[in-house]
């Protein structure tokens, strides 16, 4: 506990040409490799599952598009946020990942990932939205250069 995000990453595993990381599984958070020294600690980044390493090549919006086809598939449809929630995102991601995003894509994708966080029942869709959250603050480059903007 304590120690900075790269010291698992680059020390311990060797990892080479590092892009992102997932802490804590397909629900957890991503970091891009300029913000490995961020401590895996309560206070910075912890997670209760695996550590997903992406190399430079990965294409981080279809990782999150493939995470949100997961939680949709994994979802119990008890609570709306959810239910529709991680279908709307798998949509819009599809549609960007595709090149026919559409500008306010990204806003409907921030204000959906908040609606899900707040309102949803249970952890699954609580945290199903944590990558997308992520991907569109550290990646909005990428998310911008496939709409068009």
């Amino acid at each position: 506990m304590g120690s900075p995000v790269t010291e698992l990453v680059e020390t311990l595993a060797q990892a080479k040409s590092v892009k992102a990381v997932q802490v804590g599984g397909a629900s957890g958070r991503l970091l891009p490799a300029e913000k490995l020294d961020t401590p895996l600690a309560f206070e910075g980044i912890l997670g209760a599952g695996a550590v997903l390493v992406f190399s430079r090549d990965r294409d981080i919006i279809e990782m999150v598009w493939k995470n949100m086809e997961f939680f949709a598939e994994e979802c119990c449809g008890k609570c709306v946020p959810c239910r529709e929630g991680t279908q709307v995102m798998c949509d819009i991601l599809e549609r960007i990942s595709q090149a026919q995003g559409a500008e306010e894509d990204l806003t409907i994708l921030d204000e959906l990932a908040n609606t899900m966080m707040l309102a949803s029942l249970c952890g699954l869709g609580q945290a199903a939205p944590n990558s997308v959250v992520d991907s569109v603050l550290y990646f909005r480059d990428e998310y911008e250069a496939r709409i068009g903007k």
